[in-house]
């Protein structure tokens, strides 16, 4: 992955969030996110999960190793869906610190730190988790450039929820 400038970083999101607000459909605002969400955090790997009742489902990733795209997992022993359920970000800049998660399934991948953004107000059905192989700390910038990213990716998911059900297409969004 290249190394991008700080101002780099943030026209990258600029530029993905105006292809997000024209897409016709929650698949395809994934897929404008999906290959460049890695380059705006400067991550090892970003997933976008999707919250189905109690489970989380991992839509879709883009990481240095396969994690687990096409899963589902209890939402209560997810980081993606701690963030949706207490609807705020969880940074972790060290996986072997957090407790009430199942900690073998993390520890059995590349992720050694992590953050995770609800995306959408109210009631999160989606979320947005970068990962990096190294626990440390999350920059500053890097959280404001994926909580901008969870908030563009919200506003977008919100527009094409109304354009759906405005053109009889029940469950909005939430239909991805």
């Amino acid at each position: 992955m290249l190394e991008l400038t700080i101002g780099d970083r943030w026209a990258l999101l600029a530029e993905t969030l105006r292809q997000m607000m024209q897409a016709k459909s929650i698949a395809e605002a994934v897929e404008i996110v999906r290959p460049v969400a890695r380059s705006i955090a400067q991550s090892d790997g970003i997933t976008i999960v999707k919250r189905i009742g109690q489970e989380t489902d991992y839509l879709a990733e883009d990481t240095i190793e396969p994690l687990w795209a096409g899963l589902q997992f209890p939402i209560d022993k997810c980081l993606a869906g701690r963030a949706m359920v207490e609807e705020q970000t969880i940074l972790v800049p060290d996986i072997t610190q957090v407790e009430n998660i199942p900690l073998n399934v993390y520890l059995a991948t590349f992720i050694r730190s992590l953050v995770a953004v609800p995306i959408g107000d109210g009631r999160p059905a989606y979320a947005i988790c970068a990962y990096w192989k190294e626990a440390a700390p999350i920059e500053e910038e890097t959280l404001a450039l994926m909580e901008a990213l969870g908030r563009g990716m919200g506003a977008a998911f919100a527009i094409i929820d109304v354009l759906g059900l405005a053109h009889g297409q029940p469950g909005g969004a939430h239909a991805a």
